[in-house]
């Protein structure tokens, strides 16, 4: 009954239902076209594939106005009638909702999908208009390039590829795809569902933009900020954990009511659709056993230094316990704690104008605030210094960057453990007193180094330039007590505050602040020529 209420140019229509020797089934027109799924192979050009997936993201924005997420949109759920028109099918396990209980159309329930096209939230249960929208990015991204995003052998695998690697470029195989095109396939295709359109209709005017060559509405791209670049600060904190499955907290998540079930005792006419429920529970089942086995297999070799997908070296920091925090310091570094963390890997070099330069270029990046040091007039932009930190980006610039790249932001325990090892030294470097042959501070350059200049300053994990040169942007908010009261466990920071936290000192800043337990804070709006970042990125 709720998918006869689905009257819409481009959704096949069911007109009656019934039971046949205890199996449901439902009546609706054949359509002689076959599937999208029996063109695809190769590229479609990116004209053909919009226009055709316009409609179909027309038809799920209807089927989202009526309650419902279709949960499998994929190409063989889109059949063609004789004339090529698209038309969406298969609403079989699709999740309907009262509106009057869940506001925001987010529901839990059983992670039922079909795995190559499932969002990221999907496999955990937990599904949304957004959820529909990942997928049918998916499908747009294999029409224009050919290939999914992600394929594995096990649904286990697809899942941790995931929630560890970047999305590949559709560029990388649609060599003529435009940036604009490549830019809302970035953004429908993220993986925090904050970070898509707000609606797939949105999506569908994105599309319809790029075909008529109109502007593309504000905000395309992963990780974009608002105009005012206080205004995403204060109301959004991406602490991402990519290995469990790349989950992004919000530090005030929006009112929601909850999610009504509905049950056989509830809904007496839902009995006849038991068939349906004992095959999702069986589906469960299988995806259960196939990620438990992927997950139990033997190790695989994992490399203290990687190159990734934009060439950064990053250096792995194993998983383990370590001393986090002073007593002998400030009073925002006590009291000492122990603290497990996964295994990661985090940025050798501190990101340098180069490396930031190519995500500008992008499109995806703004360029620094100001493009010059305290002593360069030409700083960012000029070969001469393309090996020096960048400066004059602000908080959410640096999110957005390190996004772009497949990683984050660290934490700010990440970044302590990254700087000091297990054995609570004091400096990257051990615990002897810092001199101008290990780091760039004290004005004994008066400016900043290029990065790695100080390798005898490195950290037991080989990352450079952790003390020194410039402050690093954290992932976290700053609470000067948070110590007292944070997690043990891969801690991600106070859920709210109204200043981001900075670590390792700079090259006008003394030895205290050189210490790697050192917390410092500035307004994540400010950008200065002091301050930098570097990334982070977890692994399996």
């Amino acid at each position: 009954k709720a998918l006869a209420r689905l009257t819409h140019p481009n959704i096949v229509k069911v007109t009656d239902y019934g039971e046949y020797e205890g199996k449901p089934y439902l009546v609706m027109p054949y359509l002689p076209g076959g599937t999208l799924k029996e063109r695809l192979g190769q590229p479609i050009p990116w004209r053909e594939a919009a226009r055709l997936l316009i409609s179909i993201a027309e038809a799920l924005d209807f089927a989202h106005s009526q309650n419902m997420i279709h949960r499998d949109v994929k190409p063989s759920n889109i059949l063609l009638t004789q004339r090529g028109q698209p038309m969406l099918t298969d609403f079989g396990i699709a999740k309907i909702l009262d509106l009057e209980e869940t506001a925001d159309l987010t529901g839990t329930g059983m992670g039922i999908g079909t795995p190559e096209y499932m969002a990221p939230e999907q496999w955990t249960g937990k599904t949304s208009t957004q959820s529909d929208q990942y997928a049918l990015g998916v499908v747009l991204y294999e029409m224009l390039t050919g290939r999914k995003p992600y394929t594995a052998d096990t649904p286990a695998a697809i899942l941790l590829k995931q929630a560890t690697e970047p999305l590949p470029r559709p560029s990388q195989f649609a060599r003529d795809l435009p940036e604009k095109v490549e830019r809302l396939l970035l953004k429908v295709l993220a993986r925090n569902p904050a970070d898509r359109y707000p609606s797939i209709g949105e999506f569908a005017t994105a599309l319809e933009s790029a075909l008529t060559n109109s502007p593309l509405p504000q905000g395309e791209g992963p990780g974009v900020r608002s105009a005012h670049p206080r205004a995403r600060t204060l109301d959004t904190q991406a602490t991402v954990n990519q290995m469990e499955g790349s989950t992004i907290k919000e530090p005030s998540a929006p009112r929601t009511r909850s999610t009504q079930t509905i049950t056989p005792s509830s809904s007496p006419s839902l009995l006849r659709y038991w068939p349906l429920a004992l095959i999702g529970i069986l589906l469960v089942g299988a995806l259960s056993i196939g990620l438990f086995a992927a997950l139990f297999q033997p190790p695989r070799a994992v490399l203290d230094e990687i190159n990734d997908t934009q060439g950064v070296a990053m250096r792995l920091v194993p998983a383990g316990e370590f001393t986090m925090g002073s007593d002998s310091g400030f009073d925002n570094e006590k009291p000492i704690h122990q603290v497990y963390l996964d295994a990661y890997y985090i940025d050798k070099y501190e990101v340098t104008n180069a490396k930031y330069k190519a995500c500008v270029n992008t499109d995806v990046c703004d360029p620094p605030k100001d493009s010059s040091s305290i002593t360069r007039s030409n700083y960012y932009g000029n070969p001469e210094f393309d090996d020096y930190p960048v400066i004059h980006v602000d908080w959410n610039m640096s999110k957005t960057y390190c996004e772009w790249r497949g990683a984050q932001l660290p934490t700010e325990a990440q970044w302590e453990k990254a700087a000091r090892g297990t054995d609570g030294r004091t400096y990257p470097w051990g615990n002897d007193s810092p001199y101008s042959n290990l780091l760039n501070y004290n004005n004994n350059v008066g400016d900043t180094t290029e990065v790695g200049k100080y390798p005898a300053g490195a950290s037991v994990y080989g990352v450079l330039d952790m003390a020194g040169n410039v402050w690093e942007w954290v992932m976290d908010w700053y609470d000067a007590s948070y110590y007292a009261s944070s997690p043990s466990l891969n801690p991600q920071g106070p859920s709210s505050g109204d200043t981001r936290v900075l670590r390792g000192g700079a090259w006008d800043f003394n030895d205290v602040n050189a210490r790697s337990a050192d917390r410092y804070w500035y307004d994540p709006a400010d950008s200065y020529d002091f301050i930098g970042f570097r990334c982070a990125r977890s692994l399996p």
